[in-house]
């Protein structure tokens, strides 16, 4: 858009010049009225730019929200044992619509928020399905690579998985915070 208006801003400006120079060839009538035409256009170009700034695209209001996050999982105990081999990954409380757990590596884990990142106030945009390293938000489609820090592998969903950071305790309790 603003290679466009840069352009367009040259194009404008040149005519102009020619106009003011008054450069007598048999063009001028038609150099007049296509300055006059530029003129117009770029003022209305201008106050459609003034406009969509101060309007803004989309709702604000739509983007994931923060919340507290200060979760400590003791991985040793049965219900995360899910969890213990690499490349797997479990669904928890917390974050804003639940968090899940990946696996990454040795010691390596990595969270993500549930809420999917394409229209996330959007009461059915939540990851609801794992698939190895691929996870799934069936409200929207769209599909995440959680080996890949949550990356957007197809849409509509553009943004990743909001992230969460991780440290493993020698103890071998899992803190997740934001």
């Amino acid at each position: 858009m603003n290679v466009i208006f840069i352009l367009f801003r040259k194009a404008v400006k040149i005519i102009t010049f020619m106009y003011v120079n008054k450069k007598k060839t048999t063009f001028y009538k038609a150099n007049y009225f296509i300055c006059k035409i530029a003129l117009i256009v770029k003022k209305i170009s201008i106050y459609i730019l003034l406009f969509s700034l101060f309007t803004g695209c989309g709702d604000r209001n739509d983007y994931i929200q923060e919340v507290y996050v200060n979760i400590q999982i003791p991985l040793s105990q049965p219900e995360y044992s899910d969890l213990e081999p690499i490349g797997s990954s479990i669904f928890v409380t917390g974050g804003v619509k639940g968090i899940i757990i990946y696996h990454a590596g040795v010691n390596e884990y990595k969270a993500f928020d549930r809420n999917c990142s394409y229209e996330p106030s959007s009461t059915c945009s939540q990851i609801d399905s794992i698939n190895s390293t691929i996870v799934s938000c069936k409200c929207c489609s769209s599909k995440f690579l959680i080996d890949q820090d949550g990356i957007a592998a197809n849409g509509p969903a553009l943004l990743p998985l909001k992230k969460y950071y991780t440290t493993l305790s020698s103890s071998g309790t899992l803190s997740i915070v934001n």
